[in-house]
């Protein structure tokens, strides 16, 4: 048939030289050759990005979502819906428990391995050992686009389970803004200072927004001091620019 050799012609498009050159379009297309069978998924992968508006957002798309579109069944969504989680997976394995982090952009590079395709704001919590060993990452709390609730009991309880002395708290902004509003700078210091009450470090709060991050602790929102425990490095030093000072968006975290 015409489709399966269009099929094919794909795959080994794909075989010689990965993904460069296909179109947003065709890399779904070629995609859904593996979940619909005999079905030209031209149209289908079309449909797809004209429903959901970009790329992108089809792979963060739920599966009862994506089968809204015609021509998409379960065994698509299915497929399409995995790829994003997959690949973050992919990169945590890639960083595994009990390596050490050595300085702001590994442990920076690391926090945004943990939201990518994120729609709604996490709570992470890393835990770490005496040696800065990362003992475990622990999602704590899931939110809505706007705000996700950081409640100390709960970050307390994960980093005596790990026996941790030290530990860094991560949260996304999938809005794309990085600056920290009031509530997390009021709600970072009050952890920080439950934790010293049992004798744990809170070394940094990274806050992640698309590609960029922003340590609380390196603006001075933890210690007055540039830390030695995640240091920026030379080049890190050079571009670093001053918080702009902006209006706290209004979110509102919880503080038992």
């Amino acid at each position: 048939m015409e489709h399966d050799g269009h099929r094919e012609r794909l795959r080994q498009r794909f075989i010689s030289q990965g993904l460069e050159g296909f179109e947003p379009h065709e890399v779904l297309e070629l995609m859904l050759t593996y979940a619909i069978p005999r079905v030209n998924t031209n149209p289908i992968a079309h449909r797809l990005l004209s429903h959901f508006g970009s790329f992108h957002r089809v792979l963060q798309a739920h599966p009862r979502e994506l089968m809204q579109v015609e021509g998409i069944g379960s065994n698509a969504a299915t497929l399409l819906s995995m790829l994003v989680p997959m690949f973050r997976r992919y990169q945590q394995d890639a960083m595994k428990n009990g390596q050490k982090l050595e300085n702001y952009r590994d442990l920076s590079a690391y926090c945004a391995t943990l939201f990518l395709g994120a729609a709604d704001e996490h709570l992470y919590l890393l835990c770490f050992d005496a040696q800065l060993r990362l003992l475990a990452t622990e999602l704590i709390a899931r939110g809505t686009p706007d705000e996700v609730k950081m409640i100390p009991r709960q970050i307390v309880q994960a980093l005596l389970r790990y026996h941790a002395t030290g530990a860094v708290i991560c949260h996304n902004h999938p809005g794309f803004s990085l600056i920290p509003s009031q509530e997390d700078v009021d709600i970072t210091s009050h952890v920080r200072l439950v934790l010293e009450g049992i004798g744990i470090r809170l070394y940094d709060h990274i806050l992640v927004a698309g590609d960029q991050t922003f340590s609380f602790c390196q603006h001075g929102y933890l210690e007055e001091e540039r830390p030695i425990l995640f240091p920026l490095e030379q080049e890190e030093m050079a571009a670093e620019k001053p918080l702009r000072k902006m209006p706290p968006r209004k979110r509102r975290k919880e503080n038992p």
